[in-house]
Formats: C-alpha cells, structure tokens, sequence
C-alpha cells in the first residue's frame, strides 16, 4: 500500500557507507572517509512528527490510565468522554461538558491495545506526512475537527442511540482521507518533508494513480466488517464515522494545508 512508502527505509540507511580511498595509506591526513555528499541524503532515523508522537502518547496514556482504574471509576470516565448519540436527542439535551467536547474526547478511548494499537500505525503511516506539511498546530486542529465530523456522521444514522462510540479511527481516518488529495505520495527520498508536492483539485485526485482504488478499497473494507456480514463475533464497527472522518479530511484539507516554506518544519 502507498500509505507504506512513509515507513520504508532508503537503500542508503542499509548499505555500507562509501568510503574513498587514500592515495597514501601511511598518512594520516588520508584516512578513509565517507564519500563526499553520501550524509546529505541519509535519512533521519526518527521520521514521526512530533504532533503525531503527541497524540498517540495521549491515547496511550488514556489506556494506560484505565487500566489502573476501578470498573466504577472506568464507567464513569467513558460516560464522561465517551460519544453517545443519546446525549442529543431534543428531551435530554442539556450543554454540559460530556455534550460539547465527547465529540472530540471519544477520540482518546479504546477497546482495548489492539484497537488502539492499529490506530496507532496507521495514525503514522498517514499522518506523519500530513504533519510535516501542515506543521504543529494545524495537524492538532486537523484531529479535532475530523474526530468531530466522524461523531456527527454517526450521529446523523444512529440519532437517540444508547450505544456509545470511542476510538481514534474516525480522525485517523480524515488524515487518511487529507493524503489522497495528495496521490498518497510522500517524499522518500526526504520523509521530513513529508507530502511536499501540490494539493490536487479533486478532479485530479480522483485521477491520480492508486487514489480511487484505495478510497474504494478501504470504504468496502469498512461497510464488510461494520454491517457484520461474515457475522464475525466482537464489538461492532462505527463504520459511519470511519467514513464521516475520511470525507472531511478529503474536503476539508484545503483549509489546513500552507504555502510550503524552503526549509521543511522538521519539529
């Protein structure tokens, strides 16, 4: 999958370093030496933005956190932050905390380490990029309002459901949906720079090689698994919200996106 090419290593990072050699062995001043230019184009060992480490820390510590918790005090803490479509049926509406920002704090909680385990990589794969070209606070605000978009998609299906909805994937999947107006191309050579060509219009993104069927792909995948039709036990999917993310991040990244600086934000 292209979102890959962010994590793959250039052949530089594993070969041996070139090295010139000395006219006169016997002098010191003509010890072998990398090659000249060869450190230029080494790639960073560390390629996650630091927006990204960031918030995957935050739903790291959110879990880690629950896990020391009592069953009530973890009841109560995702009856807090947890997003439940409940909350905005016009009889119980009240503009409380848990009504104004679950929208957003559902984003934090999980399953369990693998759900958020797997949202965690890919949160890498795509958003790493992503962050590099939009910088620090534009990717947070990203998170923020694509998390929102998915809670609001599913909250138009499943309006006055009691059944709550947590996990990053929504916002995961808004940064998932940002790549694409970019062909899903990352610079490898250089992956601090992260998606450094121009922000395709959509007429040029739905004819970008790799865009359609990986948008294709990726929304079958989620309808399969959330209208359950292999009828695979476990906690059922908020594919809706999956779907809500990738569409404001594929709409909504013109709004975020910067005139690109000379020097790549390498924070």
């Amino acid at each position: 999958m292209n979102g890959l090419l962010f994590c793959r290593l250039s052949r530089h990072a594993i070969q041996a370093p070139l090295m010139t050699t000395p006219s006169d062995p016997t002098d010191p001043q003509q010890t072998a030496r990398p090659a000249e230019g060869f450190e230029q184009h080494r790639p960073p060992v560390f390629n996650l933005h630091g927006a990204i480490v960031a918030l995957s820390l935050l739903c790291i510590g959110v879990q880690v956190l629950r896990g020391f918790l009592s069953r009530d005090a973890d009841t109560w803490l995702l009856v807090e932050t947890a997003f439940f479509p409940i909350r905005y049926s016009p009889q119980i509406l009240t503009l409380d905390f848990p009504t104004v920002f679950s929208p957003i704090t559902y984003a934090f909680l999980h399953g369990g380490w693998v759900h958020l385990t797997i949202n965690i990589v890919w949160l890498a794969v795509f958003g790493s990029p992503l962050a590099y070209r939009i910088g620090w606070t534009r990717s947070i605000a990203f998170w923020v309002v694509t998390a929102a978009f998915a809670a609001l998609a599913h909250l138009l299906v499943y309006f006055g459901d009691q059944v709550p909805v947590i996990g990053a994937s929504g916002a995961v999947s808004g940064f998932m949906g940002a790549a694409a107006r970019f062909g899903l191309r990352a610079n490898r050579r250089h992956p601090r720079r992260g998606f450094d060509g121009p922000l395709l219009s959509i007429p040029e993104t739905l004819r970008a090689r790799g865009v359609v069927p990986f948008l294709l792909v990726w929304i079958g995948m989620n309808v399969v698994i959330g209208l359950n039709i292999f009828d695979q036990q476990g906690a059922p999917i908020a594919w809706e919200a999956h779907i809500g993310g990738l569409l404001a991040g594929f709409f909504l990244i013109p709004i975020f996106d910067r005139r690109r600086s000379a020097v790549p934000d390498q924070r």
